[in-house]
């Protein structure tokens, strides 16, 4: 028979197993609650040493579509090819679309909706000045597109559309029955490694004109700049300038020293027509602002046109001119009423076109000598006070 007392040393060890594992068990949980929550399969400590941490999945890339349509008037295409899988960035996209029968015009293709990374790319050829430009800054004019894998046209009329590409993602195009296949679009370098040229690939608005427009423009800013110049100049030399005497005061005292000489009255007429031809050329220099001592009388008239003269004046001082150098050379003697004809002439056109001394400054000696001088020569030569008369030769002769 076992006592109560033998049976309680017997439970013990039971109760001290059971109470240690209840312990245990709670420290286990209590150690749980306190550790980070990881992935499965990833010890507490972080993972092992060559082992990358878990990274999200990409995303999945954007394939845009670019929807084409036809205007309503222009013939659709029967059939429509594309013959590239990809396309760099900034680079041509061609589009190439089968018509039937004869075509008249280019039909216009347009996008659907605003894309701006889908641009349409002219296909005009550049000028000389175009190539050349385009080879030192780089050409924008779509290459030509390799169609050797289509089928032949036979009797269809074959265009192609180009557009550029200005998307990094891949895209489709599609025309009314029409969808393309996925269009890879890829760097204009293919690695990371390599540099890619500095060119932009969307026109600059670059024109080759500019360059002779702005040339052109150049010269009319400097064109004006000299206009302008060339006024305030004119004006400064304007103002300072002094009007000079005028020319019949020392051609009035010229010709009278002559008269008085006596030439005429000693026989000897050449020398007369020898002064008088320099005192008509000087007068003539004087009044008209011409080198007339240099010049024949046509020349004369000539250099008189050229100024804004009218040639009645000027054209009887030249024909004085010419007739005194053909007689002064003349072996034959003129006669001194001929000399003294020509006197009479050249008094009788200085008193026309004479310049009174009314807006230029004139000494006083100079102006009493010439008015002196001119109220004797008009005593002397006037027609109807002295000897001889005009005798008409004032219209004779040629006219300019």
């Amino acid at each position: 028979m076992i006592r109560p007392r033998g049976m309680a040393w017997a439970a013990r060890p039971v109760l001290v197993l059971a109470t240690g594992w209840l312990v245990l068990c709670a420290g286990a949980v209590s150690g749980l609650g306190q550790m980070d929550h990881l992935p499965p399969g990833i010890p507490s400590g972080g993972p092992p040493v060559g082992m990358m941490p878990v990274q999200e999945a990409p995303a999945a890339i954007d394939t845009a579509l670019a929807i084409l349509e036809f205007p309503a008037a222009d013939p659709l295409p029967i059939a429509i090819h594309t013959v590239q899988d990809t396309v760099l960035f900034g680079d041509v996209f061609h589009l190439i679309l089968d018509y039937s029968g004869q075509l008249v015009g280019l039909p216009e293709v347009r996008l659907a909706a605003d894309e701006d990374w889908l641009l349409p790319s002219p296909e005009e050829k550049p000028g000389l000045l175009g190539r050349i430009l385009g080879r030192i800054l780089g050409s924008n004019v779509a290459p030509p597109p390799d169609m050797s894998a289509l089928p032949a046209a036979g009797d269809r009329v074959r265009l192609v559309q180009s557009f550029r590409v200005y998307r990094t993602d891949p895209f489709r195009l599609q025309a009314g029955f029409f969808t393309s296949p996925v269009i890879q679009v890829k760097g204009r370098v293919a690695g990371t490694d390599e540099t890619a040229g500095i060119r932009t690939p969307r026109s600059s608005g670059w024109s080759p004109l500019l360059v002779p427009g702005l040339f052109v423009l150049l010269l009319l800013v400097l064109w004006l700049a000299w206009l302008l110049w060339g006024r305030d100049s004119r004006r400064e030399d304007l103002a300072d300038r002094e009007l000079p005497a005028p020319a019949w005061l020392t051609a009035a005292i010229e010709l009278r020293d002559l008269l008085r000489a006596g030439s005429l009255n000693q026989g000897d007429e050449r020398a007369f027509l020898d002064g008088l031809a320099g005192i008509v050329r000087r007068f003539v220099t004087g009044r008209y602002r011409i080198a007339a001592q240099e010049m024949t009388g046509r020349e004369i008239i000539t250099a008189c046109a050229c100024l804004g003269h009218r040639s009645t004046q000027p054209g009887i001082f030249a024909r004085m001119i010419d007739a005194v150098d053909r007689r002064r050379y003349d072996p034959e003697v003129c006669g001194s009423a001929w000399c003294r004809e020509q006197a009479v002439l050249l008094y009788g056109q200085m008193a026309r076109v004479r310049i009174l001394p009314r807006y230029s400054e004139v000494s006083t000696d100079l102006r009493y000598a010439g008015e002196t001088a001119w109220v004797e020569l008009e005593r002397e030569l006037s027609p109807g006070t002295g000897r001889l008369r005009d005798s008409g030769a004032v219209a004779s002769g040629w006219e300019a």
